[in-house]
């Protein structure tokens, strides 16, 4: 997880322009990111500081990022260069993440840790992945017609607590207090936060106060900056590779969490990359990482900025029992808010599941899968038969499920359940 961020007066207006031209070239001069840059913060585990294994060192001249060394820089992968950082947290939290409870001393750690940085400082490349952030930044800045400034905080394995609220006192030495200290850098002046994490609760089993922790983190993360409309682009955790029985439950609470978060507080927005390739057992790819930071900057555009013509996160917005005429079989109606043009995907829409009493049963299986021709938004659930006691519906089961509906502006529908399937 870990290895492997107009006019009024014609005067007025000029002098406005000329002080925004001159402003632009001072920053220009001192590596600083133009003024009117939108300032973005990248924070969450490994998915967000990213593990794409296939390099891409592309630039752009309109994104920027504050590296964590402390410098201004133009962007380019890998955004996250931990071994770099100059705050302690990232020093601290990888060696709790990943050597503490070895054999290993901090004296042999540190030693280690001084090499790796060296390494990175020569080639960055060699000692970090890919995540979604420079194409966020890319398609927005080419979207916006205006430059985007980027403030990677992300750390590989980092459970919500380390980005406990309650560890701000520690300053530089804890997550929350060394990014709350790079937006405070920029005086606060934060456009919105790219959220992804949760895999490491879903790994460990750490369901029960995620939602609770999650949302303090927005709470207080709005107070500390002084802007309780701060917008969040959260991404709901992805898939896992494995068949250990009791992450499937795990992956599916997690991501269920995060759906309803978006309910629960103001200008909060999910998008997912559930669908996407991996690398690994875990880390979205680098060809996912290009659909993935697309996809926030996409929900960004249409939600933060309010600019129309941009895709929208897709949810579900309702679930009608209906009997099919020609077959008799009894089906599920699923619509689904957000959609962009109409619903697709390769091959039948999956993954669909109904449970009773939490587990499956033959006899209520979902046994075909339909896009619904007369609704670009809706999906038919054709069941084996009708449920005689009360059920649920899942979208997206376990931690390794298939997903491949998107509409079309490749925006995809999230996993969702349990979700009450109605009684006729």
């Amino acid at each position: 997880m870990v290895r492997s961020i107009r006019f009024l007066y014609k005067p007025i207006c000029c002098f406005s322009i000329g002080v925004l031209i001159s402003s632009n070239l001072f920053a220009q001069k001192n590596n600083l990111p133009p003024a009117n840059a939108d300032i973005w913060i990248l924070a969450g585990q490994s998915n967000m500081a990213g593990a794409g294994r296939t390099k891409d060192t592309m630039t752009s001249g309109q994104v920027w990022m504050l590296n964590m060394d402390g410098r201004w820089m133009t962007a380019q992968n890998p955004l996250h260069r931990i071994f770099e950082a100059t705050a302690p947290a990232y020093k601290l939290g990888f060696y709790e993440l990943t050597v503490k409870d070895s054999k290993k001393s901090w004296e042999e750690f540190d030693k280690e840790f001084r090499a790796i940085r060296e390494s990175s400082i020569k080639d960055p490349v060699s000692s970090a992945g890919v995540g979604p952030g420079i194409y966020f930044g890319r398609h927005l800045s080419e979207q916006m017609k205006r430059p985007v400034a980027l403030i990677p905080c992300a750390l590989g394995g980092a459970t919500i607590e380390l980005w406990s609220p309650l560890k701000k006192s520690k300053g530089d030495s804890s997550l929350y207090g060394t990014m709350l200290n790079r937006a405070r850098s920029v005086n606060n002046k934060i456009k919105g936060i790219l959220w992804s994490q949760g895999e490491s609760e879903a790994m460990f089993g750490l369901t029960d106060t995620y939602e609770q922790k999650l949302l303090s983190f927005i709470d207080h993360l709005r107070e500390d900056l002084g802007n309780p409309d701060l917008p969040f682009v959260i991404v709901q955790i992805g898939r896992m590779i494995t068949d250990v029985s009791d992450q499937q439950e795990k992956w599916e609470k997690i991501r269920e969490i995060q759906r309803k978060v978006t309910t629960k507080r103001k200008a909060v927005f999910l998008t997912t990359g559930i669908d996407l390739p991996l690398d690994d057992a875990v880390h979205t790819s680098t060809a996912g990482q290009k659909r993935l930071g697309y996809r926030m900057a996409e929900v960004a555009l249409s939600r933060v900025y309010n600019i129309p013509g941009h895709g929208t996160p897709i949810d579900l917005e309702s679930v009608s029992l209906m009997e099919d005429k020609t077959s008799g079989l009894s089906y599920l109606k699923l619509h689904f808010s957000g959609v962009s043009g109409k619903l697709s995907s390769c091959g039948a829409p999956s993954q669909f599941e109904i449970r009773i009493d939490g587990k499956t049963d033959f006899m209520y299986t979902v046994c075909r899968t339909e896009l619904d021709p007369d609704d670009p938004a809706g999906i038919k659930l054709f069941l084996s038969a009708k449920p005689l006691k009360p059920s649920k519906l899942f979208c997206g089961k376990g931690a390794n499920p298939v997903m491949n509906v998107t509409d079309g502006l490749d925006m995809p529908i999230p996993a969702f359940g349990p979700v009450d399937v109605p009684e006729k």
